[in-house]
């Protein structure tokens, strides 16, 4: 009598998609992002006095630029990839293609029209364009590579070999992705989130100096650096080494960084984030990481939230760095209100997210 073998996960066949929690969660997430960043900031609602569709038949704008163009069609790949990365299993890949571009363009209208009621924001027949542009660049990407390296390959099988199965692992790695989002912000330190002075302003709890604004800044990089590796190594099986997974993420969020700042500000601000503090944080917790890595899976899902609320309290009483305060009123005033308000956003909500996704993850995860 032979043994059986052991259940082995293995990709689909040529010419099927798998099913992904992960890449719906992401699409949704995303819309609510492009809604937000479009209707933002929410206020001065008016009555429409055009017919609601005018805008659609109405000449070419008057006054656009190059750079907004092109953030109006980059804005809207995503969307497309994600699209269509669901639509797949379901589909053909020409059908999933059509569908994702029709669902982007018509969001995107129907965003538009609303815009119509806002007084800082103007609905553009230009705009509608160049979202239903991007959204079919994202949706051509998606079937010639994103299927191949997300839902059938590469990813797919490293997400197998190396973390725990489920619907919940999988939005832990939405919550990851919303981090890495989060990078974008440049109004709080590296990796820190949870900056809640903008909805109920107070005045400073410290007086900025120097030396203190350095320690400071160094516990906030530490602990949300340490948190973070901890709940990606909570997702792993046991005994499964992160560290390519760990150092692809780390990369990642710090090139994000660097983009943000390179695009946001001037050039010899790419590396804004490169300070004494910040140095000083990043070995600190990575340490720290080390030696807490051998503790319980449950106890280290523990110690990553209660690390991000330590992180987030130090946000909230650390005085404001005048030289960041000044870039960051430049750039909020400029073409990128809307991504400032949406960044900030996701930046302030992140923590109470990630707290709330590990007790989850406390509740359910294995030993």
């Amino acid at each position: 009598m032979t043994r059986p073998s052991a259940q082995v996960d293995l990709p689909p066949r040529a010419g099927s998609a798998r099913r992904s929690r992960l890449v719906r969660y992401l699409a949704v997430g995303y819309t609510l992002l492009v809604a937000y960043a479009t209707l933002y900031p929410f206020h001065g609602w008016r009555a429409l006095g055009d017919p609601p569709l005018g805008f659609v038949l109405a000449p070419w704008p008057r006054y656009y630029t190059l750079s907004d163009v092109l953030l109006n069609v980059l804005g809207y790949v995503p969307l497309g990839f994600l699209l269509t990365l669901a639509l797949l299993p379901m589909v053909s890949r020409r059908s999933a293609v059509v569908w994702a571009t029709l669902g982007g363009t018509l969001l995107c209208l129907g965003l538009e029209t609303t815009q119509q009621f806002l007084p800082e924001r103007v609905a553009s027949n230009l705009d509608v364009l160049a979202n239903g542009l991007g959204s079919l660049i994202g949706a051509l990407l998606a079937i010639t590579g994103g299927e191949r390296w997300i839902l059938n390959g590469h990813l797919y099988r490293m997400r197998q070999r190396v973390f725990l199965h489920g619907a919940v692992i999988d939005f832990g790695f939405f919550v990851l992705l919303m981090w890495l989002f989060t990078q974008f912000n440049p109004e709080v330190w590296l990796f820190g989130n949870g900056d809640l002075r903008w909805l109920a302003p107070v005045s400073p709890s410290l007086q900025f100096n120097p030396a203190s604004y350095r320690w400071l800044e160094s516990g906030v990089t530490a602990f949300n650096l340490t948190a973070i590796c901890l709940m990606i190594a909570a997702l792993a099986k046991t005994r499964r080494r992160v560290g390519g997974p760990l150092l692809a993420l780390v990369a990642s969020a710090l090139a994000l960084k660097s983009a943000a700042a390179l695009t946001l500000f001037v050039a010899s601000d790419a590396v804004l984030w490169l300070t004494p503090g910040s140095m000083l944080g990043i070995p600190a917790g990575l340490l720290l990481f080390l030696a807490l890595l051998r503790l319980p899976r449950r106890a280290m899902v523990g110690a990553s939230a209660l690390l991000l609320l330590f992180g987030a309290v130090l946000v909230n009483i650390a005085p404001e760095n005048p030289y960041l305060e000044a870039a960051v009123q430049t750039w909020q005033h400029g073409h990128f209100l809307s991504f400032s308000g949406l960044t900030r956003l996701v930046s302030t909500l992140w923590p109470a997210l990630a707290c709330i996704y590990l007790l989850w993850l406390l509740r359910t995860a294995p030993e």
